[in-house]
């Protein structure tokens, strides 16, 4: 059983000539795993290479072309399997399945009680890696609910003096997200010493209202450190998919008890597929494929993949749900999720316009 990184580093050191054996599982569907993956593939011996995820592809974090690289590769994925065991020999697995949407964009998953056993010679376990939170605990700094401390917005934790930043302070992120947070920490440490500071502009989370209004508001770039008041910090709030659409085939709604207070539509009769939204996307979706789909017509919903809804007589709905399952029901059904019958309710009742009758 190898770690990730430990993993990496000797597949390196050896020119990806490290004895693994046959087969090779890879858990996990981070960039890390797709690393792993591609570098076990070019080993000596090696027959198959096999990824391991407790969700569907779609919803791997990975970006879009690692995993298609991976896949060319030759790379197998074994979706919904989530590992319990290994005992150098046997891979045990439990079965998945998809649950209601969480706040990270994806769907939540729950183990059904089924078990697989799988063989593999080696077992290389690229799942999130999590930040040691012994010294936090024996110093007496206060953690959430996940372990990690709880800062204000300096990154100064609940010890007077002592600044947590980086992946300790929220887990993994970026370089910027770090650098940003050491600038945050700098800053108050610098005041609170008397001493001048000469940072430009750093941005803290910023209120949607303000992000709204920048928008649309060409400002020329400068060579001087200042850019970055034209960020429309897209981590934050990202309707790209809206504001680029030439058809307006993809609208902005508000759905309550989301945690997101706006959520996107796709409108199936205003699409023609030019795939401008997934070019403009900075995360890793085709929004015109992926987002919760209104259609005009039965011949429309029998010509889509997309999960989505078709509205019929007598209160009664045509669904596609996750995994291409379609039922004809009303909304309060027990087979319709209760997030997805929500959002289409809300459709109905604030943006009947959007129904194409």
């Amino acid at each position: 059983l190898w770690d990730a990184l430990d993993f990496l580093e000797k597949s390196k050191e050896a020119n990806c000539q490290l004895t693994l054996g046959k087969q090779v599982a890879v858990i996990g569907g981070g960039d890390v795993a797709m690393d792993c993956a591609r570098a076990a593939k070019r080993a000596p011996g090696v027959e198959s290479v096999t990824l391991v995820y407790r969700r569907t592809r779609e919803f791997m974090p990975a970006e879009p072309e690692e995993i298609r690289l991976a896949i060319e590769d030759g790379v197998q994925v074994l979706e919904l399997h989530a590992p319990t065991s290994y005992n150098k020999e046997t891979l045990c697995c439990e079965h998945m399945e998809l649950g209601d949407w969480d706040e990270s964009g994806r769907r939540g998953i729950s183990g059904t009680g089924k078990t697989t056993n799988l063989k593999f010679d080696t077992v290389i376990c690229a799942v999130g890696a999590r930040v040691d939170n012994t010294l936090f605990e024996a110093s007496g700094i206060k953690l959430d609910g996940r372990g990690r401390p709880v800062v204000n917005t300096a990154c100064e934790s609940s010890l007077p003096g002592v600044y947590i930043a980086g992946d300790c302070k929220a887990g993994p992120s970026t370089i910027v997200g770090a650098i940003a947070d050491a600038k945050f920490a700098a800053i108050d440490i610098l005041t609170k010493l008397g001493l001048p500071n000469d940072f430009v502009r750093v941005s803290q989370p910023q209120n949607p209202n303000d992000l709204y209004d920048k928008k649309g508001i060409l400002v020329p770039g400068s060579k001087q450190n200042i850019d970055g008041h034209r960020c429309l910090a897209c981590d934050q709030l990202c309707e790209l998919c809206c504001d680029v659409c030439p058809n307006r085939a993809n609208v902005r709604i508000a759905v309550p008890g989301f945690a997101d207070a706006h959520q996107i539509l796709h409108v199936d009769g205003l699409c023609n597929e030019c795939g401008n939204c997934g070019i403009f996307c900075p995360h890793k979706g085709d929004p015109y494929k992926d987002k919760l789909t209104v259609f005009w017509s039965e011949e429309d919903f029998e010509d889509s993949s997309n999960r989505g809804f078709l509205q019929l007589a007598n209160g009664q709905y045509k669904l596609r749900l996750e995994g291409g399952k379609i039922v004809t029901c009303a909304l309060n059904d027990a087979q319709v999720p209760p997030q997805i019958a929500t959002f289409i309710k809300t459709v109905v009742s604030e943006y009947p316009y959007y129904l194409g009758q």
